[in-house]
C-alpha cells in the first residue's frame, strides 16, 4: 500500500508526491519533500508506515508540526484526507488503493494438464505415432530412409540388423506400381519425416553446452560445422587443444549491423576500428580525466578549515570586514554555539551601532543575538537571496557602552546544539556618534535630513549616487531618532519606511552591475580589462560601505590584476 501527498496551500501548491513506506520533510535538498517555507527546519517531520498504518511524527523542529491544525507532540496516526501543516504550507494525505490482479483466462493450463487424457475423451485430438515393432520391417525401414538426418538413419539400420530380414516391397520385396511399400499394411501406417533444426539454432545450442569429444568418420562429418565453431574456452574445458576459427565476412557484417542499432554499439564499433596505439592513448587520457575530475570534486566539497591564523575574537576599530565564517558544517571556524565578538567604541557622546552580517541555513528562532547581556532578537531565517542578502541589526544606544568593551554573542537556541549546518560570515560593526540633544532638537534635525533625502530621491535619475544618498540620509535620520528618547513617532516611522522602500531598488542596481561583470568575464575570457572597469565603476553608485555592494565589488577586484592601484585611490577618487 502506498500513499500520496499533495501541496494544497503554500509554496509549490498543486505539487503531488507518491511514496510507499516513508517520506521525510525538511528545508534542505536531502529530504524526500523539500518544504519551501521559512518556518521549516532542515529535518522537520516524517510520515512512516508501521503495522499496516501510517503515522506522522515531528523530528524536533523549531516551529513544530500540526495535524489538522493541532500541534503534535508524538507520532499520530493518519487517515485519508488529513492535512499535515508545516508553517504556512499544507500537505493533504491520501492512501493509494491496491491494484487487484485480473482473473486468469479460462484457457490457462493447470496442473491437471500434466496427466494424460483418457482414451475416450472426445475433446482430445490424437496425433499418429511411429509404427510399432509389430508392423512389417519394410515400413520401418522406409521411415528411416525418408529421414535425411544421418544419425537416425544409422539407428534404424542397427534396428534392422537385430530384427528380421528387411523387405522393400510387397510379397516379393519390390515396390508395387503405385509406389506403396508393404501392401495394405503399409497403407494403414503413417510415415514420419524428421526435419533437422536450422544451422543457426544448432550453433547456438553448441555454444551453450559442452562440446562432445572429437569423432572420426561419418559422425565427425555430421557435426563438422559445429566443431569448427567451438570456442577456445570450451576446448579447454574438454582438456584438448582446439583451433579458434575466425567468423565469416557475412557473420561479421551481421554483427556490425546489430551494433549500429544502438548508441553503445556504435561506440563499441568506433573503439574496435581504432588502431592499438590510439586505444592505449585514449585509455591513458580517460584515466587521467577521471582521476582529475574526482580529485577536483573532492577538493570542492571537502570541508576546509583555515589554520594559518587564529579565529577572530573582536571587531576592528576601523570597521574592517571579517570575511571568515563560523557556525556548523562547511565553515572557516567551527563554532556551533556561543560565538562571541568584542569591540570598543570611543566617543565623547552617546553612540548607536549597526551590526552587519550575512547568514545561511538558519531556521526561525534558531540563532539569537545578545549585546552586553541583553537579547536583541533572532537571526532572520533564509530567503531566496541568501547569498547576496546582508542583515542589519540595530545596537541600541541604551545598551552600548561608549567608552568600554562591548560583547556580542551569537547563541544557538538548541541545548545542546544539534548537528544541522548553519553559517554566519562577512561581519562588521558600524558605530554612529549621536550628539546629546533634546527630543525637540532631534525632531528638527531629523526633519531637515528627511527633506534632504527627499530631494536626492527626486534627482535619482540625474546623478549615479543620488539613489544611494537618499537611502543613506533617510537611514541616518532613522538612527538619530532611534537613539533619542521620546523621539516623534511619525518621523521615526516615515524615515524607516522610506529607507526600506529604497533598499530594493539599490539591490536591483547592484545585481545588474554584478551580472554584467560576470557576463563579460564568463563569455569573453580575454576581456578582463572591460570586466574590471565595470567593478571599478560600482563605487560611483555606492560610494561607501553601508550597502554591501561596495564590499562585494572590492572582493571581486581582489581576484583580478590591478586592484592595488584602485585600492590606494580609495572611494574619494570616484565621488
Amino acid at each position: 500500500m502506498a500513499f500520496h501527498l499533495k501541496v494544497s496551500k503554500g509554496a509549490g501548491a498543486g505539487e503531488e508526491f507518491s511514496f510507499t513506506d516513508e517520506a521525510r520533510f525538511g528545508r534542505t535538498a536531502d529530504n524526500d519533500v523539500v518544504v519551501k517555507d521559512g518556518a521549516a527546519s532542515r529535518s522537520h517531520a516524517r510520515v512512516f508506515e508501521k503495522g499496516g498504518k501510517y503515522f506522522v511524527e515531528d523530528l524536533g523542529s523549531a516551529n513544530g508540526t500540526r495535524l489538522n491544525n493541532a500541534a503534535i507532540k508524538q507520532a499520530r496516526e493518519l487517515k485519508s484526507g488529513d492535512s499535515i501543516m508545516i508553517g504556512d504550507t499544507v500537505f493533504k494525505f491520501e492512501l493509494a488503493l491496491d491494484e487487484t490482479m485480473a482473473p486468469a483466462p479460462s484457457g490457462t493450463m493447470d496442473d491437471s494438464a500434466d496427466e494424460p487424457p483418457a482414451d475416450d475423451d472426445p475433446n482430445v485430438t490424437r496425433l499418429p505415432t511411429r509404427s510399432s515393432p509389430s508392423k512389417p520391417i519394410a515400413s520401418r525401414k522406409l521411415a528411416a530412409v525418408a529421414r535425411p538426418d544421418a544419425t537416425n538413419a544409422e539407428g534404424d539400420e542397427d534396428e534392422i540388423a537385430e530384427g528380421e530380414p528387411s523387405d522393400t516391397g510387397g510379397d516379393d520385396g519390390e515396390p508395387d506400381s503405385t509406389g506403396d511399400v508393404g501392401g495394405e499394411e503399409q497403407a494403414d501406417s503413417t510415415m514420419f519425416v524428421d526435419v533437422p533444426k536450422p544451422k543457426a539454432l544448432a550453433q547456438r545450442a553448441s555454444r551453450a553446452s559442452a562440446v562432445p569429444p572429437r569423432a572420426s568418420g561419418p559422425e565427425r562429418a555430421s557435426r563438422g560445422g559445429l566443431e569448427r565453431r567451438s570456442s577456445r574456452a570450451l576446448a579447454k574445458a574438454e582438456g584438448e587443444d582446439s583451433e579458434v576459427v575466425e567468423l565469416t565476412a557475412a557473420e561479421k557484417a551481421r554483427m556490425r549491423r546489430q551494433l549500429q542499432q544502438s548508441t553503445g554499439g556504435r561506440v563499441q564499433l568506433l573503439w574496435q576500428d581504432l588502431p592499438k596505439p590510439a586505444r592505449a592513448l585514449l585509455a591513458v587520457f580517460g584515466t587521467l580525466l577521471i582521476v582529475g575530475t574526482v580529485g577536483l570534486a573532492g577538493y570542492v566539497v571537502w570541508p576546509r578549515t583555515k589554520v594559518n591564523r587564529p579565529e577572530p575574537k573582536s571587531f576592528a576599530a576601523d570597521g574592517t570586514l571579517i570575511e571568515d565564517s563560523f557556525g556548523q558544517g562547511n565553515v572557516t571556524f567551527r563554532t556551533p554555539d556561543q560565538k562571541s565578538f568584542t569591540f570598543t567604541a570611543t566617543s565623547p557622546t552617546r553612540i548607536v551601532g549597526v551590526l552587519h552580517y550575512q547568514a545561511a541555513n538558519i531556521s526561525t528562532d534558531e540563532v539569537t543575538l545578545n549585546l552586553n547581556g541583553q537579547d536583541l532578537g533572532t537571526v532572520p531565517p533564509d530567503n531566496i537571496d541568501v547569498d547576496s542578502r546582508e542583515v542589519e541589526m540595530i545596537l541600541p544606544a541604551s545598551v552600548l557602552k561608549p567608552r568600554d568593551e562591548n560583547l556580542i554573542v551569537f547563541d544557538n537556541t538548541k541545548n545542546p546544539p544539534g548537528d544541522e549546518d548553519w553559517k554566519i560570515w562577512n561581519l562588521w560593526v558600524e558605530i554612529i556618534p549621536v550628539p546629546e540633544m533634546s527630543a525637540e532638537e532631534a525632531r528638527r534635525r531629523a526633519q531637515g535630513e528627511i527633506e534632504k533625502a527627499t530631494k536626492a530621491w527626486e534627482l535619482r535619475e540625474v546623478g549615479a549616487a543620488n539613489l544611494f544618498r537618499a537611502w543613506k540620509i533617510y537611514r541616518e535620520a532613522w538612527l538619530l531618532l532611534e537613539a533619542t528618547p521620546d523621539a516623534p513617532a511619525e518621523l521615526l516611522t516615515l524615515s524607516r519606511t522610506r529607507m526600506k522602500e529604497i533598499r530594493p531598488e539599490l539591490d536591483r542596481k547592484c545585481n545588474a552591475m554584478i551580472i554584467k561583470f560576470k557576463g563579460i568575464v564568463n563569455t569573453r575570457p580575454g576581456a578582463y580589462a572591460e570586466g574590471r572597469q565595470v567593478l571599478e565603476n560600482i563605487p560611483e553608485h555606492f560610494p561607501t560601505r553601508e550597502h554591501p555592494c561596495y564590499n562585494y565589488s572590492r572582493a571581486l577586484l581582489r581576484t583580478m590584476d590591478g586592484f592595488d592601484d584602485f585600492e590606494a585611490a580609495g572611494p574619494e577618487a570616484v565621488e
